[in-house]
């Protein structure tokens, strides 16, 4: 089956992160069994463009929690250095 045929609605499901609904749509509509409906969802998916791909958060990335981790390993390997080694 080609990506032509399939509903518009489905396009949108992928393109709004619910891939879950639009495999189910894709087997609804073409009558394909889950894994070659999960592929063809996927594949859909891969077309899409980077401008429709929402943007990374701060908290995907690491962000704040990523560099007060940093900062929290570097003081904790400064007081066990000092307890052992003494000033």
């Amino acid at each position: 089956m080609e990506e032509q045929e399939l509903s518009p609605e489905i396009y949108q499901l992928i393109s709004a992160g619910r891939k879950i609904a639009a495999i189910k749509l894709i087997r609804e509509e073409t009558g394909l069994g889950l894994a070659e409906a999960k592929h063809l969802a996927e594949a859909i998916a891969g077309h899409s463009t980077p401008e429709s791909q929402p943007h990374p958060t701060m908290k995907e990335e690491g962000g704040a929690g990523g560099i007060l981790a940093i900062v929290v390993a570097v003081v904790f390997a400064y007081l066990v250095y000092v307890f052992f080694f003494g000033n």
